[in-house]
């Protein structure tokens, strides 16, 4: 979400340099864009995919099982005439003009589009299309840290276990353009940790660049009794 924040507003200024002829049109793009990033994070994924399961539908009938149903076309025709949208929403006003923000996501990568300030519905269409073109043609992403994948293995000070992984939640990926080499070094730093932790405990970082997302435990840490820590220790001790 970073890195579609970042991109995405860069290339609204670039190409909408109509509708940016003050700093307020700038402020109402970047704001437009917070609120599709707000509904897209990762940390409501139940509302993010509940969201984009209506703003996906091109058209449809409400109140079908009654005579007076209703049928309903989507504002946003990209959801239909452009591969991979599936959101988010249109807009106008006498003072905004025709609005559109849209969303999209082809090759794992998903793109935020705003523009703002154009004179009528095709030409938000054409240029929406045009950012979300050039953007699927010059930039990629690469996967850094997988889903669940392990960075770690630690040993956890007067922990039941001797030890314990640690791991990411999510998919960590980098946002670049396509000619551009990508280092996919990172480090992992581990926070100083107290018995118990539950299982999906926060216990460090790992950096990648000047970015830093956070690691977590993969399973609970109990903490050890007298008795326990004793039998470690003897282990440890005949293990050497």
């Amino acid at each position: 979400l970073k890195e579609w924040d970042v991109f995405s507003k860069s290339v609204c200024r670039k190409d909408s340099d109509s509708a940016s002829d003050d700093k307020g049109t700038d402020a109402a793009v970047d704001d437009e864009m917070r609120v599709a990033i707000e509904k897209l994070k990762e940390k409501y994924c139940e509302l993010h995919e509940k969201v984009l399961e209506y703003t996906s539908i091109y058209e449809t009938y409400l109140r079908e099982n009654l005579k007076t149903k209703i049928w309903l076309v989507n504002t946003n025709k990209l959801v239909r005439f452009y591969d991979g949208v599936d959101g988010l929403k249109t807009g106008f006003t006498n003072k905004a003009g025709y609005c559109l923000t849209a969303t999209a996501k082809k090759n794992n990568m998903r793109i935020i589009a705003v523009v703002m300030g154009e004179p009528d519905s095709k030409t938000r269409n054409k240029e929406v299309s045009e950012m979300l073109d050039y953007a699927y043609a010059q930039y990629m992403i690469t996967t850094i840290v997988k889903e669940n994948q392990v960075l770690d293995t630690i040993e956890i000070e007067k922990a039941k276990e001797n030890k314990y992984d640690v791991i990411s939640i999510k998919d960590i990926n980098i946002l670049h353009k396509k000619n551009e080499k990508v280092s996919t070094d990172y480090k992992v730093n581990i926070n100083k940790i107290k018995t118990p932790l539950n299982k999906g405990d926060i216990v460090g970082n790992i950096s990648i660049g000047n970015r830093l997302e956070y690691i977590y435990i993969a399973s609970d840490v109990k903490k050890a009794n007298i008795f326990e820590l004793y039998i470690k220790y003897l282990k440890n001790m005949f293990s050497l």
